[in-house]
């Protein structure tokens, strides 16, 4: 199977249909969930989530979200994501999703470096950013850890799931000299 990039312990693929079950039970887990968009996440869910990246390219606006593959025993743990913009495809913001089973144990890491050196690499990619729920402490280890930079914290300014939320905004820069210590 081809695939997008790969760590030493993961490598980074297209999803397909036989993805579905492992998709739906990854973000249907109430803890994975709880600073992502969804609620809940059901087959139906799935079922489109698949279809739409079917037809989507890394690198184009929009989302494309990479299957993440553990080299060992071929499970899917997780998957992570790559947007575009389509007012400047010099812009991106990537997210991340990682099985609960395999939180702590590096794979969130390994998956955003492997993510970032990718998406400098193949496409005129200036500056990454990613926005995260400033509660989400184990996510801000991973993006620190990948040479993001903190660049903003912006209170109580996104109604997420019934209540007004934090945001914070950390980036990346193609140019960061000190990016290539982190890759």
């Amino acid at each position: 199977m081809r695939y997008f990039f790969a760590s030493q312990r993961l490598v980074a693929r297209p999803f397909t249909r036989l993805d579905l079950d492992v998709l739906v039970a990854i973000r249907a887990e109430p803890e994975v969930a709880r600073f992502q968009s969804w609620e809940c996440f059901t087959e139906d869910d799935g079922r489109a989530f698949l279809e739409s990246n079917a037809l989507r390219n890394p690198g184009e606006p929009g989302w494309f979200q990479f299957a993440l593959e553990r080299t060992e025993d071929r499970a899917v743990i997780g998957d992570c994501g790559l947007k575009t913009f389509e007012s400047d495809i010099r812009l991106a913001q990537i997210g991340y999703t990682i099985a609960r089973q395999y939180w702590g144990q590096g794979y969130a890491t390994e998956a955003v470096r492997g993510l970032i050196e990718y998406a400098f690499g193949n496409f005129p990619i200036h500056r990454i950013t990613a926005s995260v729920d400033p509660r989400n402490a184990a996510s801000l280890r991973v993006l620190e850890k990948c040479g993001f930079v903190k660049e903003a914290h912006f209170r109580q300014s996104e109604w997420f799931k019934g209540a007004w939320v934090d945001d914070a905004v950390y980036a990346v820069l193609s140019t960061d000299e000190r990016l290539r210590q982190y890759l």
